[in-house]
């Protein structure tokens, strides 16, 4: 039986999971055209940000197969 995977992660939990700090994350959200774009929950600006759990792992392969 597989383990439930999230469908979207914070971005504390994003940058735990690629062992980054939040400006490391920044860094590559800025710099990266291929990193999964983040996502808002609403439309104010404390709304929460999160990214999809299946980008995240697309990308993160990616990366290792360029590398």
């Amino acid at each position: 039986m597989q383990a439930i995977q999230p469908l979207r992660l914070s971005m504390n939990k994003v940058c735990t999971m690629l062992d980054v700090t939040r400006e490391g994350l920044r860094k590559l959200m800025i710099n990266d055209p291929e990193f999964p774009k983040a996502l808002k929950s609403g439309t104010s600006r404390q709304s929460h940000v999160y990214f999809d759990y299946a980008s995240l792992v697309e990308w993160h392969e990616k990366q290792k197969l360029a590398a």
